[in-house]
């Protein structure tokens, strides 16, 4: 088995890291809202509006990598207890409707973020940037949940293979049955 570059990985994992580097940076606009409103008594406007905008990219981002890693909930215990034909189709069911709610959402928030001219109040831009998370969600996830599905492909992940920590959840699979990963 050849070793994972870390081209691959950064590919494989760019949705995440640009979530945890959106994280970082409401952090530190909320850090320094709260020491120039503490210490000078002369808050800011747009920090927590730039949060705002920058929690639902990162929560999109987020939910992108929680696909790749098919940690969303899912009741399988009657998949389980089919046959390995059966599961398969039931499989590509779970995929295509998944896929069909992305498309719906997808389609419902690009119709809000090309029809939304408001102005953020504090910000010199439109509330279109975060409706148009929406149909970038969607296509995200489809892409990655139809490159796991169509073609099989087993993602490596930045926390796995860079870090060589476990993946999230690792230790509650290892007493059930191995997880399916893609």
């Amino acid at each position: 088995m050849r070793p994972i570059t870390l081209p691959r990985v950064l590919l494989d994992s760019w949705e995440e890291l640009l979530a945890a580097g959106l994280l970082a940076a409401i952090g530190v606009a909320m850090a320094l809202q709260v020491f120039l409103r503490t210490v000078f008594s002369a808050p800011l406007e747009w920090p927590e509006e730039l949060s705002q905008f920058l929690m639902v990219w990162a929560s999109v981002l987020g939910a992108v990598g929680a696909i790749k890693r098919a940690a969303l909930v899912r009741v399988d215990y009657v998949l389980t207890r089919l046959s390995p034909a059966w599961r398969a189709l039931f499989d590509w069911v779970i995929c295509v409707a998944i896929c069909g709610v992305l498309a719906a959402l997808g389609w419902t928030g690009w119709q809000l973020a090309s029809r939304t001219s408001t102005v953020a109040s504090a910000l010199p831009i439109t509330w279109a940037w975060a409706y148009a998370a929406a149909p970038a969600l969607a296509v995200l996830a489809i892409v990655r949940l139809l490159q796991a599905q169509l073609f099989g492909y087993r993602f490596a992940f930045f926390e796995v293979e860079v870090l060589q920590r476990p993946m999230a959840g690792a230790e509650i699979d290892a007493t059930s049955e191995p997880a399916d990963v893609r």
